[in-house]
């Protein structure tokens, strides 16, 4: 049976969503009363968080490329990059519910897995606490856990507020997030607004010294970046990749680690009071994980300033 649910926004008040609305409920509900399914294909990294954090990892049948995050996935079929899907290859799997994001693709795959008798759940972008808590509650309801779903909301949610009351209990730090090339390629790229990167600086309080000059990301030169008189960088690295059974393989990274000798190039007189090296797969993927993942930079950043 096609059956596709469109989520539609929430206006919320506080960190946390309590109600999951969707554009037809009483679909919803009839798919509900069914058995939970038992072969998930995910192309998005922060739902397929949710689903392992749910204790599902043995349903996935195949994985978008961002979300091969573990050695135990390793065995689990790639089925692409999110925006470069591919129906034959997705469909081959046999999958009973498929997880999109909301910026899946091609439009093509899309409308064709639509149109395929396979359950699909497409969600709305995640990009605060609220979209959060509703794809988690989405996603358990789906596999009929509700309870969990509702106890890692609670978590998430604690998280939430933890973050804030930190972050917000010291004056904000001008600062800003730099993109580095993996394997040393490519030009380096500070965030301006519209971008996970600045929603990460706002999460810990951090003024983008970029955000009123340009969106996305662009290269900028060093005598520019020295005139913005940064407190802080945080330089987002994906490390280097080595080549191993034919595919890349990204090496392991920790969460962040304080690069005590500042910005290379740098006078020591116009350093910034501290520089992190950030794992952008940490930071830059906005999920679960997120909260908990800044919480802890947070209490870095703190004790670093402490320090000067």
């Amino acid at each position: 049976m096609l059956s596709k649910y469109l989520l539609t926004p929430l206006l919320l008040c506080g960190v946390m969503a309590q109600t999951t609305v969707f554009a037809d409920q009483s679909i919803y509900q009839k798919s509900a009363s069914k058995p939970a399914p038992q072969r998930l294909v995910s192309a998005s990294n922060p739902l397929t968080q949710i689903v392992s954090a749910l204790g599902q990892d043995q349903l996935f049948v195949g994985l978008d490329k961002t979300s091969h995050t573990k050695p135990e996935y390793d065995k689990i079929p790639d089925v692409g990059y999110r925006i470069q899907l591919s129906t034959e290859g997705i469909l081959s799997l046999k999958p009973d519910l498929i997880l999109l994001a909301d910026d899946s693709g091609p439009e093509a795959t899309i409308e064709q897995l639509t149109n395929s008798n396979v359950e699909i759940i497409q969600f709305e972008e995640l990009k605060d606490a609220a979209s959060i808590s509703k794809a988690v509650s989405i996603i358990a309801e789906k596999l009929h856990l509700t309870k969990e779903g509702e106890k890692l909301n609670t978590q998430i949610s604690e998280e939430a507020i933890a973050l804030k009351e930190l972050s917000y209990s010291r004056p904000a730090l001008k600062g800003f997030f730099v993109l580095q090339g993996g394997n040393g390629h490519g030009s380096p790229q500070i965030s301006g607004s519209d971008t996970t990167a600045a929603k990460v600086l706002e999460l810990l309080n951090i003024e983008n010294l970029f955000e009123k000059d340009y969106a996305n990301y662009r290269a900028v030169t060093i005598e520019n970046q020295m005139q913005k008189r940064p407190e802080i960088v945080l330089l987002g690295n994906t490390g280097k990749f080595n080549l191993k059974d034919g595919s890349l393989k990204e090496e392991a990274l920790p969460p962040f680690a304080l690069r005590p000798e500042g910005l290379e190039g740098w006078p020591k007189a116009l350093q910034p009071k501290c520089v992190f090296d950030v794992n952008m797969s940490n930071y830059l993927v906005f999920g679960i994980h997120i909260y908990a993942d800044n919480l802890k930079l947070q209490e870095a950043i703190n004790q670093c300033l402490a320090e000067q």
